[in-house]
C-alpha cells in the first residue's frame, strides 16, 4: 500500500519583532531550564510582553523559578503560563531561564516495580495457565519497557526529543501496566512471528524560491501509529504533540534554488485486527454455548453467540480486502468498534456462565440443608444433650436412670424365666396317668 503526499513549505523568514522559543537543557536528570528568549530584530527600541506556555505535565510545584516573569494557570488549556514585559534595544535579544522539574523521565524505580508486576502476573496467571505462551508474552513486555528505556538514553542531551518520546510512551506505559496483571492478557495467544507488512508514506518537498532557504518540515501520523511504528524513517525524527495528541515527522534542513525530494516512509501496518485475537473471543464464546445451550439461559445464548459470529465473520471478511490506504485506515477504524463491541458481547456470555455456576453450587447446598432438616430430631437430642445449660449433674441422673431401667428390665427378665424353668421341670416329675 502506498500514498503520495505532496507538502509545500514556507521557510522560515525572521522580521522584526520579538521571537519566542523554548529550548531546555537538562542538570543531571533532576532539574531542567526551559530557555524563553525574546528578540527584537527592529532597528529601534521596543517593549514586548511575553507570553510563554509551560508543558502541560508540570504543575505549581514543579516550577522552581521564573526567572523573573510572572506565573499563572490558564484553565482552558489545562497549563501553566508565565508572562511578564521586556525593553529591548535595537537588534537585542534576552532569555529567561525558566527552572522546572524533570517530569520526563522514567525512573529505574518505576521501571523495578513495573517488571515485579509482570513477573507477578506471570507466576500467578500466565504460567499456570501455558507457560510457553506467558514466556512469550513477559518477553514481550519487557521488551516494551527496555525499548522505551533505550530511546530515553539515547535521548539524554536532547530534551525537547526526549519529552517528546515521554509523551509518546505514557500510554504505552499505562497499557503495560494494565497487561502485567490481566488474566486476559495472560490467557491470549501471542502472534506467530511473521514478516512484518510496511505501508508507504511518500512526502514530496520543494524550494521553488531563487535563494537558499531552511525548512521545517513537520507531519502528522494517523492516530494509532507510535514511534516504534516507524520502521523506515528516512532521517526524520518521530516526536509527539501533546497538545493534539499525534505523533509527527519531524526533519530540519536546507533546500536550494529549484531544490526537489521525495521521502518514502515505511510504517507497520498496524491497521488490522490480528487473527489470533478474533480466534480466542471465538473460541472463548463457543465454550459458554457448549456449557449453556442446554439451560434456562440457552435463549441468550443463542442470541448473543448469533451476533459475536455473525460480527467476527465480517471482520474477517474485511480484512481480505486490499484497499488504499486512507480507505484500509478507515476501514480498520470500523472494524475496531466492532471488535470491541464483540469484546462485550463475549464477557457477557461469560457471566451468564458464572451465574450459571453459581445457581448450581446454591442447588447444592439448599440439597444439603434439607438432608439435615431430616435429621431435625436427632439433632434436638444433640442439642439437649450438649448444651450449655445441661449440667452434669443432670447427665449422671439421666445415665443412672438409664441403667437403673435396664438393669430392672434385665432382672426381670431373669425372674420370668427362672420361674419358666421351675415349672417345667414339676411337670417332668410328675408320673403319666392311668
Amino acid at each position: 500500500m502506498k500514498v503520495t503526499k505532496t507538502i509545500k513549505r514556507i521557510p522560515l523568514i525572521l522580521a522584526a519583532g520579538i521571537i519566542l522559543s523554548m529550548g531546555m537543557m537538562a542538570r543531571a536528570h533532576a532539574d531542567i531550564y526551559i530557555n524563553v528568549m525574546a528578540v527584537n530584530g527592529a532597528t529601534t527600541p521596543k517593549d514586548y510582553s511575553i507570553k510563554f506556555d509551560l508543558p502541560g505535565e508540570l504543575t505549581a510545584e514543579d516550577i522552581l523559578d521564573t526567572n523573573g516573569l510572572d506565573l499563572d494557570y490558564n484553565v482552558d488549556d489545562g497549563d501553566y503560563f508565565v508572562y511578564g514585559s521586556v525593553s529591548l534595544k535595537p537588534k537585542e535579544s534576552k532569555t529567561f531561564r525558566i527552572h522546572v522539574k524533570d517530569k520526563w523521565m522514567v525512573t529505574q524505580d518505576e521501571v523495578d516495580g513495573l517488571k515485579k508486576q509482570i513477573d507477578q502476573g506471570y507466576q500467578t496467571l500466565g504460567k499456570p495457565y501455558d507457560q510457553q505462551k506467558a514466556d512469550i508474552l513477559k518477553d514481550r513486555l519487557e521488551k516494551k519497557i527496555d525499548y522505551i528505556l533505550s530511546l530515553q538514553s539515547s535521548n539524554a542531551e536532547s530534551i525537547d526529543k526526549r519529552i517528546d518520546d515521554y509523551r509518546a510512551y505514557a500510554k504505552e506505559m499505562k497499557r503495560i501496566r494494565n497487561d502485567a496483571l490481566n488474566s486476559e492478557y495472560w490467557r491470549s495467544n501471542p502472534s506467530e512471528i511473521r514478516t512484518p507488512k510496511l505501508i508507504h508514506l511518500t512526502i514530496e518537498v520543494n524550494n521553488p524560491t531563487k535563494v537558499l532557504k531552511h525548512y521545517k518540515h513537520k507531519d502528522y501520523l494517523p492516530a494509532e501509529v507510535k514511534p516504534e511504528d516507524v520502521i523506515e524513517p528516512e532521517d526524520f525524527e518521530v516526536r509527539y504533540d501533546q497538545m493534539k495528541q499525534l505523533a509527527f515527522l519531524f526533519k530540519d534542513e536546507d533546500l536550494t534554488p529549484g531544490q526537489a525530494k521525495k521521502y518514502t516512509i515505511g510504517i507497520l501496518d498496524i491497521w488490522t485486527i490480528d487473527q489470533a485475537n478474533i480466534d480466542n473471543l471465538r473460541t472463548r464464546a463457543q465454550y459458554v454455548d457448549d456449557f449453556l445451550k442446554d439451560t434456562r439461559f440457552a435463549k441468550d445464548v443463542g442470541y448473543l453467540m448469533g451476533r459475536i459470529t455473525t460480527h467476527l465473520k465480517e471482520i474477517e471478511e474485511s480484512q481480505a480486502v486490499d484497499r488504499p490506504i486512507l480507505e484500509h485506515i478507515n476501514a480498520y477504524r470500523i472494524n475496531k468498534v466492532t471488535y470491541d463491541d464483540t469484546v462485550k458481547d463475549v464477557e457477557n456470555l461469560e457471566k451468564l456462565l458464572a451465574v450459571f455456576r453459581e445457581d448450581l453450587e446454591k442447588s447444592k447446598v439448599e440439597n444439603v440443608l434439607q438432608k439435615m432438616q431430616s435429621l431435625k430430631s436427632l439433632g434436638d437430642i444433640a442439642k439437649v444433650m450438649f448444651s450449655k445449660k445441661f449440667e452434669s449433674s443432670a447427665a449422671w441422673s439421666l445415665i443412672g436412670w438409664i441403667l437403673l431401667v435396664v438393669g430392672g428390665m434385665t432382672l426381670a427378665g431373669y425372674i420370668v424365666a427362672l420361674f419358666r424353668s421351675k415349672d417345667k421341670k414339676i411337670d417332668n416329675e410328675t408320673p403319666p396317668q392311668g
